[in-house]
């Protein structure tokens, strides 16, 4: 049984570096990948101007979800604050 992901914890979007290039990308909430963006703006700054910045463990499941699926336990933030909190990140 797939895991459900409440995806009303996560931001519509975020911005993220690529972690090959380096570049600024988005990422939808349930999209997979990364978009590319057109801008010489970091991702903190990108992020900050959002209308609701996203947090830190918010960032952390979008990162996994575009990568690992939505449907998995690493797409919910709230597994990023227990592993920040358990000190395991």
């Amino acid at each position: 049984m797939p895991v459900q992901t409440p995806q009303p914890r996560l931001p519509p979007l975020c911005y993220v570096r690529h972690p090959t290039t380096g570049e600024t990308v988005e990422i939808r909430r349930s999209e997979p990948g990364y978009h590319p963006t057109v801008t010489k703006c970091s991702p903190e700054c990108l992020n900050a101007r959002l209308r609701q910045p996203p947090t830190p463990a918010q960032i952390l499941a979008m990162k996994h979800g575009s990568i690992m699926g939505w449907d998995t336990l690493g797409a919910d933030p709230a597994m990023w604050n227990r592993a920040v909190e358990g000190g395991t990140r």
